[in-house]
């Protein structure tokens, strides 16, 4: 089974003081015995997130730093792909979106989609929306 990981689970596993650490660290771990990937959106969320003082405090990393971090979690025995989308973004499913926070979920449920892989996602109100297209990591 191919995973497309949801930026919460693959930020918490990378980042070690996140309150979600432990559980997405080991399901990673675990997931990258099977084929999987990030979203490009996903890879650049996560080096944003590495860079940004607020959500890191005192420990934000400079841009080589999270690219390096970003790349070195892609890399090893078990390498995760940078997954793109096939297709410009579906106009008829992104219509269904319901707020603003929903149209990333929306673009990422279109990337599993096209590349027949479950989002591996903490996102509860994603997976009730696509139990068939999600996995959550809780």
């Amino acid at each position: 089974m191919r995973y497309l990981i949801d930026n919460d689970v693959f930020f918490a596993a990378i980042y070690g003081n996140h309150t979600l650490h432990p559980t997405a660290r080991r399901w990673l771990d675990g997931a990258k015995l099977s084929s999987w990937g990030i979203a490009s959106e996903t890879y650049l969320a996560a080096i944003r997130l590495l860079m940004n003082p607020i959500v890191m405090k005192s420990g934000h990393l400079t841009a080589q730093e999270a690219v390096e971090a970003v790349d070195m979690e892609l890399s090893g025995k078990h390498p995760g792909a940078i997954i793109l989308a096939r297709k410009p973004p579906d106009q008829a499913l992104l219509k269904q979106a319901q707020g603003h926070r929903q149209i990333m979920d929306f673009w990422l449920i279109q990337i599993s989609r096209e590349n027949k892989c479950l989002l591996a996602t903490n996102d509860s109100g994603l997976a009730a929306t696509w139990p068939d297209l999600t996995l959550r990591i809780s």
